[in-house]
């Protein structure tokens, strides 16, 4: 593999351009210019600008590949521009994988903490996870630094990774993923642990922020800690959590505990048990920044894992989900909505007002924001037509189960959950993308976030069942594309 400093050549020197086909494309949705695209990394808000970085697999949108770090920014989190990859797996410590990680902005430099991996096949464990720091002094180019590794971990081996840093005081903090084996049950358990620093470099071990019972999985990836509304969050994604019923039918889960932390003891007390924050299909490796709003904002990759869509074919894979803010309610329940600049994004208002049951409205380039308001004492159908019956989706209520689901068909198609609406009415808002379908009720307390891949126009038919009080259609602009090009700033 070429030096870092080589492609960066390369890249200054020649317009690169993206090829891939547009038609599963996302048209406002975050989205890889070409290859493989997963977890977001230090997202952060730098010189007035968001950044975003990725795992990204630049070779090939077929497999994840030796992950490098992909890179864009945005003034708005929706219109982003795509930049020159911020990092290769080109030191000794990240060869097998730049991995996820996350950023903090201080004295107008740009801290890039990540998980460099290496593989050793022959070797007991397979792998070591280090942790790494990068700098940046202009949001674009980033330098590994010469200190590196900064936390060897050698004691937490093979997994522990995804360092997410935060400042507090006169405190650094980093919580990181890890996975232990447990001698009372002899099996492997995932947790959370809590590292400290006062100058960014030197790290110690500070506390278990929590671990598996054995019921939450054998690895806690992408970890995220903040306090939000007077309580403390531990957002994570475990791995090998088993189906409940409606719960936990993705191969891997993303979810939330709520509790009290004393920064005196660094210890944290659970007072709510793990609970999913998303039930769509595709919702994975949350990452959360507090942008200068004061808005504590969340963006989710929009896959999963072992799922082969077809979009690999056209050149890319994977996207992100809307930026969403966080607020946390009496019962100590996660609420998400919509960034408010997805407004800006509103062309045409396609339909407005009350539509019987059978009404068809047809969307334009396959991007719509769709505003739902109904009787919550009735059933709800709400389709999401294809060309093709199979690449649909199906959006329901059912009054008498107290149930939403969404239905996308074919093998594990569904995904539902319990909810009825807390007012007078039944609220739902939807956002349609090329390849994409994230839906928020009520006030964000249920949330859906699944892929699909249509076929032809795309429609919203009212079902054959019920009236729908009111709905509002707006068409959405589109913000990104695939191509790109990047040029010398000289």
């Amino acid at each position: 593999m070429l030096p870092t400093k080589v492609f960066i050549f390369i890249l200054i020197c020649y317009r690169a351009t993206a090829d891939v086909n547009d038609r599963y494309y996302p048209r406002y949705h975050l989205a890889p210019p070409y290859g493989w695209m997963n977890d977001p990394n230090g997202f952060s808000e730098y010189r007035n600008e968001y950044h975003l970085f990725y795992q990204f697999n630049p070779n090939s949108s077929l497999v994840p590949g030796i992950a490098h770090w992909g890179h864009a920014k945005s003034k708005d989190l929706f219109r982003w521009e795509h930049l020159p990859i911020a990092m290769y797996p080109d030191q000794w410590y990240d060869k097998g994988g730049v991995f996820s990680g996350s950023a903090i902005v201080e004295n107008d430099k740009l801290y890039l903490y990540y998980t460099g991996n290496v593989n050793n096949p022959d070797q007991y464990p397979d792998h070591q996870q280090h942790q790494v720091l990068a700098i940046s002094t202009n949001g674009i180019n980033v330098t590994k630094q010469v200190i590196n590794p900064i936390i060897n971990g050698t004691e937490y081996q093979p997994d522990f990774r995804d360092p997410k840093v935060w400042k507090y005081g006169k405190t650094y903090y980093m919580v990181l993923g890890n996975s232990f084996h447990d001698n009372d049950t002899n099996s492997t358990l995932g947790r959370a642990l809590l590292y400290t620093s006062k100058d960014k470099t030197q790290w110690n071990f500070a506390s278990i922020l929590d671990e598996s019972d054995g019921s939450l999985g054998y690895m806690w990836e992408c970890p995220d800690f903040f306090e939000l509304d007077g309580r403390f969050v531990l957002l994570f994604s475990p791995q090998g959590i088993q189906p409940s019923g409606y719960k936990y039918r993705n191969l891997y889960q993303t979810g939330y505990i709520v509790g009290n932390f004393d920064y005196k003891t660094n210890m944290f007390t659970p007072i709510t048990e793990f609970v999913e924050l998303d039930h769509g299909h595709d919702f994975y490796a949350t990452q959360t920044i507090l942008d200068k709003a004061k808005r504590r904002i969340l963006i989710a990759w929009m896959d999963m894992w072992d799922q082969n869509y077809v979009e690999a074919e056209d050149g890319f894979t994977g996207q992100m989900t809307m930026p969403r803010v966080l607020s946390l309610d009496k019962n100590n329940r996660l609420i998400q909505r919509p960034v408010k600049e997805i407004a800006s994004l509103r062309g045409r208002t396609r339909f407005s007002g009350r539509a019987r049951a059978g009404a068809v409205i047809r969307l334009r380039d396959k991007a719509a924001e769709i505003h739902i308001k109904s009787s919550p004492n009735n059933d709800l159908d709400i389709l999401i037509e294809s060309s093709n019956a199979s690449n649909s989706v199906l959006i329901s209520y059912n009054y008498q189960r107290g149930l939403v689901t969404l239905n996308r068909g074919g093998k594990d198609g569904v995904r539902r959950t319990k909810w009825r609406p807390e007012s007078d009415k039944l609220h739902l808002k939807a956002y349609i993308d090329a390849s994409s379908i994230e839906l928020f009720f009520g006030n964000g307390e249920v949330t859906f976030s699944s892929r699909f891949f249509p076929t032809g126009a795309v429609k919203v038919r009212i079902g054959g069942s019920n009236d729908v009080e009111s709905i509002t259609v707006f068409d959405l602009q589109r913000t990104i594309d695939a191509s790109y090009e990047i040029e010398s700033e000289d």
